[in-house]
């Protein structure tokens, strides 16, 4: 398979690296949300996203037997499931 190296980089979308960066390292919603200027649900999906590919990562790992990635991939599910992106409703 022939991959052309520019299109293959340029189809990467970067956009929500700081918003995530933010959200692991203790930043609240808010905090965030007064940062960018993208939706909030845009925001939500991608943590969520993150959230599951992070989990199945976990799963690899385990089928590799490789216990030190699955911790590293068990302590950034971690960093990144906590507030009210991740809670079951919105109306408690």
């Amino acid at each position: 398979m022939e991959v052309i190296e520019d299109k293959y980089v340029a189809g990467f979308n970067p956009g929500l690296m700081d918003v995530v960066y933010q959200w692991v390292n203790g930043a609240s919603f808010s905090e965030i949300v007064k940062s960018t200027d993208v939706f909030e649900g845009s925001i939500i999906r991608c943590l969520r996203r993150l959230e599951e590919v992070l989990r199945e990562m976990i799963n690899a790992s385990k089928a590799c037997s490789n216990k030190e990635l699955e911790a590293k991939f068990e302590e950034a599910r971690k960093n990144l499931k906590r507030d009210i992106v991740f809670a079951a409703s919105l109306y408690l």
